[in-house]
């Protein structure tokens, strides 16, 4: 059955999903921001995606999902990113480790991440990476990672880090400047050279991939942001959070505004 639509219909999105495990009981979630955001500043309605087991990595349930999206969201989680999944979303875990650990790995959101990505990028979608996201489209396309930036350079884990003697809330303040790239797709966005962004991540961007071009930097080096080299539409990653204080930041809200308005052409496109 083929997914109906009105022409005055919403644009739908995939947001990724994570996996949680509690009590030996696993569960799919996804923090509400991302939703908010979506629907109030980019005005779209969403999907949410579910996580993949690596036995149900190779199906094509995700795939069928993805063809009667507009857009990709692929949303941040504290758990760092395993290559060799990301790269073999098919692959099983050695006999002694968990595909799921709070905090340290999520190898169903690999999964989906891998199939999600691959399948946006054949049918020329609008994708928004944030935080895990974009180093997900890094790794996707073949870049790198420091596994920690704590062993990178002096000073880069304390300005990138969380903030865990603040409010919630307030880990999500400002942390420092990018500078932004003239010529690239975020400029427009931006509107400025040099902005501030909130910083919540251990890992980040080592090599970045050939087929991404970066968009924006922070004070010590680190690609903040990157987009897909000659895609039909914006196709970004940025390293922070626009989704949590959206309304009060004009850069979060002219982000998601363009990813929303990008997400519509695709669906006006699809139908013509």
């Amino acid at each position: 059955m083929t997914l109906q639509r009105s022409d005055k219909a919403r644009a739908v999105v995939g947001v990724t999903s994570n996996r949680l495990l509690v009590d030996g009981v696993h569960r799919d979630w996804l923090r509400r921001k991302y939703v908010k955001a979506l629907l109030h500043h980019a005005g779209v309605a969403c999907v949410i995606l579910p996580t993949i087991d690596a036995e149900d990595a190779r199906g094509d349930a995700t795939r069928a999902i993805m063809n009667a999206l507009d857009g990709l969201v692929l949303t941040g989680d504290e758990s760092n990113l395993d290559p060799a999944v990301l790269k073999a979303p098919a692959s099983h875990p050695a006999a002694d480790q968990q595909d799921v650990e709070d905090g340290i790995r999520d190898r169903p959101r690999d999964r989906l991440s891998a199939v999600a990505i691959d399948r946006a990028i054949a049918i020329g979608m609008p994708i928004l990476g944030i935080c895990r996201g974009l180093q997900e489209l890094n790794v996707y396309f073949g870049g790198t990672l420091h596994p920690s930036l704590a062993e990178w350079r002096l000073g880069s884990a304390l300005m990138h880090a969380e903030k865990p003697d603040r409010p919630r809330d307030r880990q999500y303040d400002a942390a420092h400047s990018v500078r932004v790239c003239s010529d690239g797709a975020l400029f427009p966005i931006a509107r400025a050279s040099e902005v501030q962004v909130n910083s919540l991540h251990n890992q980040g961007i080592e090599a970045l991939a050939s087929a991404l071009r970066p968009e924006a930097w922070a004070p010590d080096g680190l690609v903040e942001a990157a987009s897909v080299v000659g895609a039909p539409t914006l196709q970004i990653g940025v390293q922070w959070h626009p989704e949590w204080h959206v309304s009060a930041d004009p850069l979060s809200g002219r982000l998601f505004t363009a990813f929303g308005e990008a997400c519509v052409a695709y669906c006006h496109a699809k139908k013509h």
